[in-house]
């Protein structure tokens, strides 16, 4: 796997004078910075991988205007520059900081919301997204080591610098007090549950609310098809005929077909992923180095160790629920996780190979039993539903309705952890609640939960709708409970 962004390159970059607002620019966006709550709307899915570049949620940004040349030192250091490649800011024949490129992007409405646009019109939507600027203790003449290069002063345009230019240059810059710095390398710290989700609710609320971009489209669906492919125990293999016909069945592919190379890089960015790739054919991509082609990337999914997370249903569930909420309104997500191999994970009842009940005895408390048939079929006891409404007389568990009919009262019976796949419940009374068709129907699509004190709540929100109707007769599992909670998406 790629796991080093390796010698880092020097992009020499001009503040621009008055007449361009570049004091008024660098001072508003690179030393002040700009708090990512004021664009959210404009980053789009870019908005994920900078709320975890920062924390605090104030980036620092520095842009460029686009250039119609394709061969001139500017295009060369917007196309070539990477994350993790060094900058030198320049201005009155010295240069005076330094700085680190966290993130690239392309995004013209938010360089327009950040810096408004020049006297032509245009804006600077080439954008760097910096780490820490450290302002040297006094300005460094750009004259020796602009000639080192074989360059000429003033330096009038951006111009990228290769790593092996670099490494000539280091011995002035030393000179100078600039230090070399150490290569970034792509190490992630321990992967933990609670990374883990945190690092899911960031990429779906950055896709959430932005339909028509096609990243925004393709990366829940996308993350989703591995989660199944994980779920089905599927070793990763070339993922692109099966994979493509998803993305474009479920209008994640913007009228055209991305590639493997930029799903992959676009999901790179959330730290769950890895991706396997000829670290020769590198150029600058959206977000980050990105592969030049689809024909570099031999194999990409999810890091290992979210691999193993995700190899717990309970973690797999509320990993789906999580992302599910970033899919477009117009997927059937009932018929989306069928598809991808996640059949039953949108409801609490799970996926049944086929309805054949059967009554057992009553307090039996043995899984629900099989028989071996054309096919293998659950058997559910319907004396254990019997006796929870009976103990609870009809009335519904959530909101105490009790249904009159002609022949007497209607509800019911619910099981928290479903017997289908993927929950592979119990049929037993510690299972089992007593509900209208109405709250039945709303536990089971995941609209509602139980938390750890039997509050029931809306699972969007979390707020509570009331206390859970008990009996002393029948015990409620604590642990059927956790797990209905995690395919809401809950923690715990």
């Amino acid at each position: 796997m790629v796991s080093a962004i390796g010698a880092p390159q020097l992009v020499l970059q001009s503040r621009g004078g008055r007449n361009i607002r570049g004091p008024q620019n660098y001072a508003h966006s690179v030393e002040r910075g700009i708090r990512l709550r004021d664009i959210g709307a404009e980053l789009g899915s870019d908005l994920a991988a900078l709320t975890a570049l920062y924390p605090n949620g104030v980036a620092r940004f520095w842009g460029s205007t686009p250039t119609n040349q394709v061969n001139n030192y500017k295009a060369r250091a917007l196309r070539d520059r990477r994350v993790g490649d060094d900058v030198l800011f320049y201005a009155d024949t010295a240069f005076y900081a330094r700085a680190r490129i966290l993130h690239l992007l392309r995004n013209p409405a938010a360089a327009k919301r950040i810096w408004g646009t020049d006297d032509d019109g245009r804006t600077w939507e080439h954008m760097m997204a910096l780490g820490d600027v450290e302002h040297l203790e006094r300005p460094v003449p750009a004259a020796p080591i602009l000639h080192r290069l074989g360059l000429s002063l003033p330096l009038r345009s951006l111009t990228l610098v290769g790593a092996a230019e670099y490494a000539m240059i280091t011995p002035l810059l030393a000179d100078e007090g600039i230090t070399p710095r150490t290569p970034v390398t792509s190490a992630p710290r321990k992967m933990t549950r609670k990374r883990l989700f945190k690092a899911l609710e960031r990429l779906a609320d950055a896709c959430r609310g932005h339909g028509e971009d096609p990243a925004a489209r393709r990366l829940p669906v996308t993350a989703l098809w591995h989660i199944g492919r994980i779920a089905d125990s599927v070793e990763e293999q070339d993922v692109r005929p099966a994979l493509e016909p998803i993305l474009e069945r479920y209008g994640a592919t913007g009228g055209s077909r991305p590639g493997v190379a930029e799903r992959s890089w676009e999901l790179r960015d959330s730290g769950l992923w890895e991706i396997e790739a000829d670290p020769s054919a590198f150029h600058a991509g959206r977000g980050s180095i990105a592969p030049a082609a689809d024909e570099h990337v031999s194999s990409a999914g999810f890091t290992s160790a979210v691999t193993a997370l995700l190899g717990d249903p309970e973690t797999r569930g509320r990993a789906v629920a999580v992302l599910s909420t970033a899919l477009s309104a117009d997927i059937d997500r009932a018929a989306f996780l069928a598809e991808v191999g996640l059949a039953g994970y949108d409801s609490a009842s799970g996926v049944l190979d086929a309805e054949d009940f059967a009554g057992l005895a009553a307090g039996d408390q043995g899984p629900a039993r099989r028989k071996t048939v054309s096919i293998e079929r659950i058997i559910r006891s319907s004396a254990v539903a019997q006796e929870v409404k009976r103990l609870h007389g009809h009335r519904c568990q959530v909101c105490g309705t009790r249904l009159a009919t002609r022949s007497g009262f209607y509800s019911e019976a619910a099981h928290i952890k479903g017997l289908g796949r993927p929950h592979e419940g119990l049929d037993r009374i510690d299972n089992v609640l007593c509900l209208c068709p109405n709250h039945h129907v709303q536990f089971d699509a995941f609209a509602i939960f139980i938390d750890s004190n039997l509050v029931v709540r809306w699972a969007a929100d979390g707020e509570k709708i009331g206390k859970l109707r008990l009996h002393a007769k029948h015990p409620i599992g604590p642990e059927n409970l956790r797990h209905h909670r995690r395919f809401c998406g809950r923690a715990a």
